[in-house]
């Protein structure tokens, strides 16, 4: 990802929309270009001390560290999410893998010793 579609991103990382196959991109993005890193921090700042002030919060901020506990969730749920997608998709290829071998058993083009009763 390149700073011009990061900057594209922010509003919606700031307003929590953003796309989730564009997450990671977007994070790992941030983590190396303090340029990018500079104006989401004063984007996600502005929008967490307009949000502060409508609610009458008594209690103070640590707006940078919030958007670093932020980034930090965020990255956690991509990389979970990615996990959980590799999971499935091997999941999916295992029960591929096993029905292509039952249909090659039941049309007698292999010999299964282990299913030999079953069908």
């Amino acid at each position: 990802m390149d700073c011009k579609e990061a900057e594209k991103l922010i509003q919606p990382y700031v307003q929590g929309n953003m796309p989730e196959k564009e997450m990671e991109p977007f994070i790992s993005h941030i983590r190396k270009c303090h340029t990018c890193h500079e104006e989401l921090e004063t984007y996600f700042i502005v929008n967490r001390a307009m949000a502060y002030f409508e609610d009458d919060a008594p209690d103070s901020y640590n707006l940078t560290g919030l958007l670093e506990r932020d980034l930090e969730k965020k990255e956690e749920e991509a990389r979970h999410r990615r996990y959980k997608d590799t999971f499935f998709r091997v999941l999916m290829l295992i029960l591929v893998l096993f029905l292509v071998l039952l249909a090659l058993h039941y049309f007698e083009i292999i010999e299964l010793p282990w299913l030999k009763g079953l069908l």
